[in-house]
């Protein structure tokens, strides 16, 4: 080649290069996340754009900079105020310094992750036909995309927040609405239906994250022809149940999607629906590699459940050590106190261990009323916990209380009403809660701690030996590991009802969480008669808050 040949190569190689890195599609695949960063979403150190971090649920960070030694010092780095009509329970989605989180009544914000200053802000005004709650956005092909609460789909602008499409997403808006996170795998966004205790059955979709349109649905309650449908009596599969309310675990290598289903309905009458009540308080193991999901096992955790303990937690996959040897693994837990950890791979039950005070287990609601533990809003709560490989433990928080049950006897759909068969539970004596450190190698307890009030903040556990979590008297609270001791706390003054998150910017580490109002289950009265209550302190703060915690 001629010395002006070598020139001009040079020059049109440089052109080309300048031309494609303004094109949209390099500017699409520089700025936003792709199939790699979503399958290796739990190797990034920076970012956290998944709602449990990664595919496999579990909020664990491997890093080194917070330390036992000087977690000590973490102070408050910023805050941000976000709408205060309701509990936050939003899981922050973080990318390239830009923080995407909801309030509960869906308004969405993006903030600057290194110092809280938003970037924009996205007011909705849903239709709210249950109760206000939201566990967040997700993050996909240059858009944020959110479920409401009057059963809508919308995708907004990452980088504006200007709406680009919104879809009725709910195949009944009367009975039917979305707290979960949307989760994107290859080119879906899937999501679960929260409609168990509204009359409604359960689903989780998948819809296309270019157009919104529907891909497919897969039923928790099993119609006439289907596996399971003799486990219902009557018609009473109508009216199953079933909710999906939080997240899902995903195994990209076999396309496997391990989801939780939520209790059957009526919730205290099961008299009108004799059977085990499939796919009911179990956890479904689905192959979605095909045109439609197809079920690969599921373990139903507590069948023909009449007290509305169904695992809220979403899955955790991971990889411990029982009996010297690594299984895979996949562990949930209930609101009946339970702790189950199964093998990934066939749904066959590792360990069982109870988390919580159990009693009145195998009691029916009676018109008199019958005590029984833990109360619906007790056991492993919707934020679950996560598994840390230098302690061979899996760190989870619970909640400790009893309740009174009452059936009246009947249930009558009525639209737009909870569907029962009775009243919720007052509770019967306190209202405490624990964190709970569980030996994988034993199945037995590391350590555990007893608190004061209610946890259900979830875990977050870091490679150097910290776990942190929050309760609903708003200390967020940094343990170690090992010995459970507390090394750090932040009275936040609020209710913690969102899983702590970590993630890089601005070459500085950050630890956030969310805190805001306790909500009507831990501040209303009739849930605390005979308990410590949050009622005066807790319940009515001015403003509901993102805090983000750094090293000085």
């Amino acid at each position: 080649m001629w010395p002006w040949g070598s020139a001009i190569f040079s020059l049109a190689v440089l052109v080309a290069a300048i031309c494609t890195a303004g094109s949209p599609r390099a500017n699409a695949q520089a700025e936003w996340p792709g199939a790699d960063a979503y399958r290796n979403a739990d190797k990034d150190a920076a970012n956290w754009i998944l709602p449990a971090r990664g595919y496999s649920g579990n909020r664990y960070v491997s890093e080194t900079e917070i330390t036992p030694e000087n977690v000590g010092t973490l102070k408050k780095a910023w805050s941000a105020n976000v709408d205060a009509r309701g509990p936050l329970e939003t899981a922050p989605i973080v990318w390239n310094g830009t923080m995407y989180v909801t309030s509960s009544h869906n308004d969405v914000y993006a903030l600057d992750a290194a110092t809280g200053a938003m970037k924009w802000h996205f007011p909705y005004k849903p239709h709210v036909i249950a109760f206000s709650a939201n566990r967040g956005v997700a993050l996909a092909n240059g858009k944020v995309y959110e479920a409401t609460l009057d059963g809508h789909l919308i995708a907004l602008d990452a980088t504006t927040g200007k709406p680009v499409w919104n879809v009725v997403a709910a195949r009944d808006t009367t009975n039917t609405f979305y707290t979960m996170q949307p989760v994107p795998y290859k080119n879906m966004l899937l999501l679960g239906a929260s409609n168990g205790d509204w009359g409604g059955i359960g689903y989780i979709s998948a819809f296309d994250a270019s157009t919104g349109k529907r891909l497919w649905d897969w039923n928790t309650i099993p119609g006439p022809g289907e596996p399971g449908h003799d486990s219902w009596s009557g018609d009473s599969w109508k009216r199953g149940g079933g909710a999906i309310w939080s997240g899902v675990a995903i195994d990209p290598a076999t396309d496997t999607l391990y989801v939780d289903a939520g209790n059957p309905q009526p919730d205290f009458l099961g008299t009108v629906r004799k059977g085990a009540n499939l796919y009911t308080n179990s956890m479904v193991a689905l192959d979605i590699s095909g045109a439609k999901p197809k079920v690969k096992w599921y373990r139903q955790f507590i069948p023909h459940d009449t007290h509305d303990w169904d695992p809220a937690m979403p899955p955790v996959l991971f990889t411990g050590t029982v009996n010297g040897s690594p299984r895979n693994l996949v562990a949930s837990g209930d609101k009946g106190g339970n702790f189950w950890v199964l093998d990934a791979g066939t749904g066959a039950v590792v360990y069982h261990l109870a988390v919580s005070t159990q009693k009145g287990q195998n009691t029916q609601p009676s018109r008199k009323g019958t005590i029984a533990c833990p109360n619906t809003n007790g056991g492993v709560e919707f934020n679950g916990g996560s598994y840390m490989p230098e302690t061979n433990a899996f760190y989870v928080p619970s909640v400790d209380q009893c309740g009174i049950w009452k059936s009246q006897g009947t249930a009558t759909y009525v639209t737009g009403q909870f569907y029962l068969g009775g009243a919720f539970p007052p509770l019967y004596g306190p209202s405490t809660g624990y964190v709970n450190a569980i030996d994988i190698g034993t199945g037995k307890f590391m350590w555990r701690k007893h608190l004061a009030f209610p946890q259900i903040g979830g875990a977050l556990s870091m490679s150097p030996g910290i776990v942190f979590t929050g309760g609903v008297d708003g200390d967020f609270t940094a343990y170690d590991a090992k010995s459970g001791n507390v090394l750090w706390h932040y009275k936040t003054g609020m209710t913690i009802q969102a899983p702590p998150h970590s993630y890089v910017a601005g070459g500085k580490r950050y630890v956030v969480v969310a805190a805001g109002p306790a909500g009507v289950n831990f501040a209303d009265p009739r849930f605390s008669k005979g308990a410590p209550t949050l009622e005066g302190r807790y319940s009515h703060p001015t403003s509901a808050v993102i805090t983000a915690f750094a090293l000085p």
